[in-house]
């Protein structure tokens, strides 16, 4: 078997199919049977010499047959086609394919080492290129263009307020170069990361990949930022705290300058705070009464990390919103949790308003419980959803397959068949997004849900199901609005649905809802650090610190104002590791791009075997076409 898989055939051991050439031959040299007579010796001599002369006339014959020829050639051009045979070429690796990975990080900031990473870039350029931005996440920039235009992309370029996976960036490299090879650049200063250490990642690699690191900037003492930020509560005012660190060896003080913005757009300007630090250490500083809106905090100073000179704070203002509660039962724990939200209006009414596409409402929340909506009702709903408003159904009888109009079954982002009842009980999972994140959904005892199927699966998400795959929340678009399925009916007494309502969970669930719709919620919600992921139900327009975009989900990775919506997130860099600018870089790196270089050259497979398939079906046809001249067909 050595000497079989040395051979280059697929299937060695498929040759053996040549032995039926050996019957062929035979066939075509059976002479009659022989019988005894008796002659004189002389003439037996005779007979000899004529019977090698009529075998070697035989075995003219037979070479000179073109039917023979056309079926021998038949028999070894299938079998040697069986047998998968190949030949091998050669082609470059780097000068094909090449992914350039540029440290997208705050720290390349510094000096100017993101300039000289992108000037640097064009030199590693192939002719087929991907470029990958390493963010908190892979950000695929460019894949597979040409030189000119992988260069167009990397010079519109920017560092961003986070740190860089250079790993998880790494290996969506080799993801994408598995099939043929290539070559893998990376260009950062290699001074922090998140997730694996790029050269543990670059050995985990292997052997496929020709991966270069280009390091980049040495430390400097010349930054001063801020690291850190909260906000706390005291008699009814917000009071932001902020940590200032001193990279520097001597004292600095600086000012920082505080502009806030009002709800109606209204600027205030504050007199500057005056910001002392001693070399080598931080200070924590207070900045009082936060107003409502959003507020800047900027360090006046000009040092080695901008995005770390400034802090952002939104606070929502009282009353900003307003939802419209429909139930025939008042004060049931989902109304009372939107209730205590300070900036939400709640008003509940037992009826589905005919005017509701005219009210002014964030959203809608219906939690009828066993009274069937009315076809007026349902209308009502359908035309608002249409016109753009955001509805909630919460679970319950009511939603019934027979109890449901056409329309609202058209609306509902699952398909309701009845209620289930389980003594034992049912339990749910979740699948983690903006609503279920974090929240120990796996402690809900079901006793009573509604039995439903998933609907759209490409629109429509199902953040939370149970076991057996019942959808339990659902969310979707539906014309120009959103409708958002609650199945976990907070309706109280003997005949409890769940336990949802008495868990702590159930308030904060509650407070995202009115935060995903109405863009209220709590501060948490609103102030965030760099490399948070955002994900909305469908495309929406977002204005960002550089520019507006559509998208249904978005890495917030600036610092500054992101505005979505009715809500104003402020997103801070909060940075340690990036805004140390005395970082050393990574150990070993000197010796890294060692040893790694592969071949100039790499092996092709090109398999022949169809080529010889499609001989042997033309010697087939020329078999047929002799025999049919013979007349033999």
């Amino acid at each position: 078997m050595a000497i079989a898989d040395s051979l280059p055939f697929i299937f060695p051991l498929a040759l053996l199919g040549l032995l039926s050439i050996i019957p062929l031959i035979i066939l075509y040299m059976l002479l009659p049977k022989p019988f005894k007579v008796s002659m004189p010796s002389v003439m037996f001599l005779m007979r000899i010499e004529e019977s090698r002369e009529k075998i070697y006339s035989s075995l003219t014959k037979i070479v000179k047959d073109p039917l023979f020829i056309a079926q021998l050639l038949v028999l070894i051009l299938l079998a040697v086609a069986a047998a998968g045979p190949y030949i091998l070429s050669y082609d470059t690796l780097s000068d094909e394919t090449t992914v350039i990975i540029i440290d997208g990080s705050a720290s390349m900031e510094i000096g100017d080492r993101f300039g000289e990473a992108q000037r640097d870039a064009s030199r590693h350029l192939s002719r087929v290129n991907t470029v990958i931005l390493a963010s908190s996440t892979p950000v695929i920039i460019a894949e597979n263009v040409s030189a000119s235009e992988a260069e167009r992309a990397i010079r519109n370029l920017t560092p961003r307020a986070v740190t860089a996976d250079i790993g998880s960036s790494m290996a969506m490299a080799a993801n994408m170069l598995s099939a043929r090879g290539g070559s893998v650049v990376v260009l950062s200063d290699f001074t922090g990361w998140d997730g694996l250490n790029p050269i543990v990642a670059k050995n985990l690699l292997g052997s496929g990949l020709n991966v270069t690191f280009v390091p980049y900037g040495t430390p400097t003492a010349n930054n001063m930022g801020i690291i850190n930020g909260f906000l706390e509560t005291s008699n009814g005012t917000y009071n932001y705290h902020f940590m200032v660190r001193n990279y520097d060896a001597g004292v600095k003080t600086v000012s920082a300058n505080v502009t806030t913005t009002l709800p109606n757009g209204t600027r205030l300007s504050y007199a500057p705070m005056t910001i002392t630090v001693p070399g080598n250490s931080a200070e924590t500083f207070v900045f009082r009464n936060v107003s409502y809106g959003t507020t800047e905090i900027r360090l006046m100073t000009n040092d080695a990390v901008d995005s770390d000179n400034f802090a952002y704070i939104s606070i929502p203002g009282r009353q900003s919103a307003e939802v419209l509660y429909v139930s025939s039962v008042n004060n049931l724990p989902s109304q009372i949790a939107l209730g205590l939200i300070p900036e939400l209006a709640v008003r509940r009414v037992s009826e589905v308003p005919e005017n509701l596409v005219s009210g002014n409402y964030s959203f809608v929340v219906v939690n009828m419980g066993d009274r069937v909506l009315t076809n007026a009702e349902s209308d009502a709903l359908h035309n608002y959803v249409l016109a753009g408003g955001d509805l909630v159904f919460v679970a319950g009888a009511y939603l019934e397959g027979p109890n449901q109009t056409v329309n609202m079954s058209r609306m509902l982002p699952i398909r309701i068949n009845e209620t289930v009842t389980r003594i034992d009980g049912t339990r749910i999972f979740a699948v983690g997004d903006d609503f279920t994140s974090g929240l120990d959904l796996n402690s809900v005892f079901m006793r009573t849900f509604l039995s439903a199927e998933t609907r759209n699966l490409t629109s429509t998400a199902y953040p939370v199901m149970t076991m057996d795959g019942v959808p339990i929340i659902a969310y979707g678009p539906y014309g120009n609005g959103t409708v958002f399925y609650v199945g976990l009916n907070d309706h109280s007494g003997v005949n409890a649905w769940n336990n949802f309502a008495s868990m702590p969970e159930f308030p904060v669930f509650w407070v995202r809802v009115a935060n995903h719709f109405a863009g209220i919620g709590a501060i948490s919600e609103y102030n965030v650090r760099a490399g948070t992921i955002i994900t909305l139900p469908n495309d929406t327009e977002i204005i960002t610190p550089e520019g507006r975009v559509v998208t249904n989900r978005i890495l917030l990775d600036s610092v500054g104002i992101y505005i979505i919506g009715q809500r104003h997130i402020a997103v801070n860099m909060y940075n340690d590791k990036e805004s140390n600018s005395l970082a050393p870089r990574l150990s070993g790196l000197e010796n890294a791009n060692e040893g790694g270089e592969l071949p100039t050259q790499f092996e092709i497979r090109n398999n022949l075997y169809y080529i010889l398939a499609i001989l042997a079906a033309l010697f087939m046809m020329t078999e047929l076409y002799l025999l049919r001249k013979r007349g033999d067909i």
